[in-house]
């Protein structure tokens, strides 16, 4: 491939992948690197209507949306319609290659990337599959035979790491942040969590008796649009002051300056707090395919990077307060434990990780001829 890329260029790249934020971020993040570093043409491909045709038009990415559905968890009905929806799908694709000649298309995950990663083979195009969680997802198994390459999130031979979109990594997290008043923050991902949304603030309320009053406690709460004005009124009802929101679309700035995150533990959302050097609380979306949250978050914990605590966990509403202050009264630990998730996240700048990629085709690499 040396012939196609020479050692430092890019001229036009396709992302694709979407669904979620745990594809969309990676996709966009690669995406303005691409644009920013190799002033490549990027398009991105994604599903019609879904949450990645709103956020690449949101950052000035030009945006193909394919007819896809999804395959995992439907019935039959819904399973054979997804099948005769891929076939259109990659034509659709095909001719898209055909006018754009794209140097390289690489994948975040989701169905949509199925016809375009299968479209990008048949056309001798050079493919490459994201894989951020520590369990591979379905389409990255399905797809993984017949791309040229797969970066997986961690490793200690070859290229690795979660695509970021900061430009360096900071410095290591310093101790002041770690004392009162505790700034925490909570997220149930862009689609917000039920369970969280009511069972914390009763969990904070509760800190008071073990010895953290409410004016030592200053919380931003992520709840997904639609569950912002319940969550909202239940703060007030249990006499607590928060900042709710329904989506923060640079949640990813907020980590660095929190004593403490408590969120899911998606690929994207692990990557990033630890990244920061944040202490977090994971509790692992409970019906996540092949349960990949639960195996991201243990990655973390065996590493003294932070805490899991159970959905189910919530409902014990003293028990998770007496844990939680327990942690927040011990900034020694929470310094270590902050330490500890930066050495081991596998965040990286998408800058260095695209210039990585890009090196490593023009050298030859895995890819084929």
């Amino acid at each position: 491939m040396g012939d196609r890329f020479p050692l430092g260029h890019l001229e036009s790249l396709v992302v694709t992948g979407g669904g979620t934020g745990g594809h969309v971020i990676p996709a966009l993040n690669i995406a303005r690197a691409a644009i920013s570093r190799f002033k490549a043409k990027v398009v991105y491909v994604g599903s019609r209507g879904n949450l990645e045709e709103r956020m690449a038009h949101e950052a000035g990415i030009p945006f193909y949306g394919l007819r896809v559905s999804g395959f995992m968890k439907k019935g039959w009905d819904r399973k054979a319609k997804a099948v005769f929806e891929i076939l259109p799908s990659f034509w659709e694709a095909r001719s898209l290659f055909s006018r754009i000649r794209p140097d390289m298309v690489v994948g975040t995950g989701g169905y949509v990337q199925i016809p375009a990663m299968l479209a990008a083979r048949f056309a001798h195009i050079p493919s490459v599959l994201l894989e951020p969680n520590a369990i591979c997802g379905w389409s990255n198994r399905v797809l993984g035979p017949i791309a040229d390459r797969t970066v997986p999130c961690c490793g200690t031979s070859g290229m690795s790491g979660v695509p970021l979109a900061a430009t360096e990594k900071p410095p290591r997290p310093l101790a002041a942040r770690f004392r009162p008043p505790y700034r925490i923050l909570v997220s149930g991902g862009s689609q917000g969590a039920l369970r969280l949304n009511r069972n914390l603030p009763w969990i904070f309320r509760n800190l008071e008796r073990f010895g953290i009053p409410p004016e030592n406690l200053e919380i931003l709460h992520q709840t997904g649009e639609k569950w912002r004005d319940e969550t909202q009124s239940l703060y007030q009802s249990v006499g607590l002051r928060a900042k709710v929101v329904g989506f923060l679309s640079d949640l990813s700035h907020e980590y660095g300056s929190r004593s403490l995150v408590i969120a899911r533990s998606g690929a994207m959302t692990v990557a990033e707090i630890t990244f920061s050097g944040t202490p977090a609380i994971y509790i692992p979306y409970p019906y996540a395919v092949s349960n990949h949250q639960t195996e991201n978050a243990l990655q973390v914990r065996k590493s003294g990077g932070g805490w899991l605590w159970s959905d189910r966990s919530l409902d014990g509403i003293g028990d998770r307060a007496e844990e939680l202050a327990r942690i927040l009264k011990d900034p020694e630990e929470m310094v270590a434990v902050a330490a500890r998730a930066w050495d081991m996240s596998p965040g990286r700048p998408a800058v260095r990780w695209v210039e990585e990629l890009v090196l490593e085709a023009g050298s030859g690499g895995v890819y084929r001829q």
